[in-house]
């Protein structure tokens, strides 16, 4: 049987890969847009600047556009230099409406082409409201861990990741952060006591084993694109290992739309070509949607629409059964000791500490997730211009503090709320013929855990001699975690606990569209031991 996996993200790259290695015949179907080739591979973030014909171009954008506006609430934007992510200007841009701002990739890869590289896995108490458990994943996260390296400690947060299995060295800490996490050692008891927070180094897919050609050099240079190939990116590392199967296709300029479906069975596939934007069917037997939560919602909700089953009466479909993303909230700090330090130059520049605040809540998971991340090679103007002395003395103010400012970056779990979902908007301005609206509204109990969370994590930053400004909240879709528009549950618009959808006796979905419930804990690498369970027991 020939299986059509859709999207070459972290889902779709292990879904195919693991139908491969059960012998059957796969083609991956992609919008496949390429980025550019990186630049000066050798050089770190510093020399690079040096090195470019327009530094400016490449770091700021031909129009400035890396600059963050006052009140961004950003202290990470992808550069113009990546394009990766669809700009809202493209004319493919597939989101109507500004309540809520997603995010979108139709490069191969997707959004794995960029993300920030934790891989943490769920437990029981985050899976507390799906119809599996964690003996359900269990094998799924050991094979993901075979096919992505995983760098990081065996320490006393190791328990609350049970499907993480380390197979590289952390990545480097620079001063700033191994004088912080020396800090917590000393009072680590009674800052878990008193504010239920736990600080850890972090656990990062890259490679970091000495001698290997792609571990890190610590270049400074993961924000935009790293140039040896340490940073797991699906669209390379698996696409490169499907690829090695002669049942293997890749099929780039295939943007799915929907698919046609009888009596049951999903029959065809109804895709544009970003290129000529002409529309084609093409027949299927099997079909595994892993274009991210949103697409993926947005491919269901028109095949249930088209379909006469679901056109009328009480099973019309007018949207996805919901729609989960993960609040992001950022708590900037300054850590006292190390004002007036020289910063280093060479460093990992995501986040090397992670932090967990657990505590017993009604509702929602015990561990509440969170990146640590002390500034380094990133673009200050925002900070600069916020210290209120002007442009000249902000910046010999700055540059007391760089070394010493750190930011810790929260993401809330969510559960689905009613009249949470996707609908479609017709607009015959677009070349899909629809736009997709985003309808969501936060849990009012997210902002008491968010409270709770705050006043916790400015305590034991107090204690640890750190000084914490004002929180930031991100707008609702800046987490980039979405999950839940086609999740296990009953009926129509949803999947059994397999990942099948409960319409179609040939229709699995891989990604977290599947998800009932988003937990805290960063996404991707759940995202792979799904889409491998999925796969695996699929009926094909």
């Amino acid at each position: 049987m020939k299986c059509v996996v859709v999207g070459s993200g972290p889902s779709g790259a292990n879904a195919a890969l693991t139908l491969l290695r059960r012998g059957r015949e796969v083609e991956l179907w992609d919008p496949g847009l390429d980025e550019p080739p990186l630049p000066c591979p050798e050089a770190g973030f510093h020399e690079l600047k040096g090195q470019l014909a327009d530094p400016q171009e490449y770091f700021l954008g031909r129009r400035f556009e890396a600059l963050l506006p006052a009140g961004a609430g950003e202290l990470l934007r992808y550069p113009p230099s990546r394009n990766f992510l669809l700009s809202r200007e493209h004319p493919l841009w597939p989101y109507d409406g500004d309540e809520f701002l997603p995010q979108a990739s139709f490069a191969r890869g997707g959004l794995g082409a960029g993300w920030g590289a934790n891989a943490v896995s769920y437990d029981d108490d985050d899976l507390r409201d799906w119809p599996i458990g964690l003996a359900d994943l269990t094998e799924s996260y050991q094979e993901a861990c075979r096919r992505l390296p995983i760098a990081g400690p065996e320490d006393e947060l190791s328990g609350y990741f049970p499907g993480v299995v380390v197979n590289q060295p952390p990545v480097r800490l620079n001063r700033h952060d191994s004088d912080l996490l020396a800090a917590y050692g000393r009072r680590a008891r009674a800052i878990q006591a008193a504010t239920g927070l736990y600080l850890a180094r972090a656990r990062i897919a890259a490679v970091t084993t000495p001698g290997d050609a792609r571990a890190c050099t610590d270049c400074g240079r993961c924000l935009w694109g790293c140039p040896t190939g340490s940073l797991y990116h699906p669209g390379q590392t698996t696409l490169d290992a499907c690829r090695a199967y002669p049942g293997f296709s890749y099929k780039p300029g295939r943007l799915v739309l929907s698919l046609e479906s009888r009596d049951g069975r999903v029959t065809a596939l109804r895709f544009l070509d970003p290129d000529s934007r002409l529309h084609a069917t093409t027949p299927c037997e099997a079909v595994f949607l892993a274009a991210g939560a949103l697409q993926t919602g947005a491919i269901f909700l028109r095949t249930l629409q088209n379909d006469s089953r679901f056109m009328a009466g009480a099973q019309a479909v007018d949207r996805t059964q919901s729609v989960l993303d993960t609040r992001v909230i950022k708590l900037p700090y300054v850590y006292l000791a190390q004002v007036g330090r020289q910063p280093e130059t060479r460093q990992f520049q995501f986040n090397r500490l992670i932090v967990a605040h657990r505590k017993t809540r009604s509702g929602w998971p015990s561990h509440c997730h969170g990146e640590l991340l002390s500034l380094n090679t990133l673009l200050y103007h925002t900070l600069i211009e916020s210290i209120p002395f002007g442009s000249r003395l902000g910046m010999q103010a700055f540059a007391r503090l760089r070394a010493a400012l750190g930011v810790v970056t929260y993401f809330l779990p969510d559960r689905p709320a009613y009249d949470n979902g996707l609908s479609i908007v017709p607009d015959p301005d677009s070349p899909t013929g629809d736009r997709l609206r985003v309808h969501y509204r936060d849990d009012a109990a997210k902002e008491d855990l968010a409270r709770g969370i705050l006043a916790d994590t400015r305590r034991a930053l107090l204690r640890l001699g750190c000084l914490p400004w004002q929180p930031q909240w991100a707008p609702p879709g800046a987490g980039i975690h979405y999950a839940g528009t086609v999740p296990m549950g009953t009926g129509h618009r949803c999947t059994d606990a397999t990942g099948k959808a409960n319409a179609y006796d040939n229709l699995y979905i891989c990604d977290g569209a599947a998800f009932p419930t988003l937990p805290s804990k960063s996404i991707t690498l759940n995202l792979i031991a799904h889409a491998i369970r999925v796969a695996t027991l699929a009926r094909v």
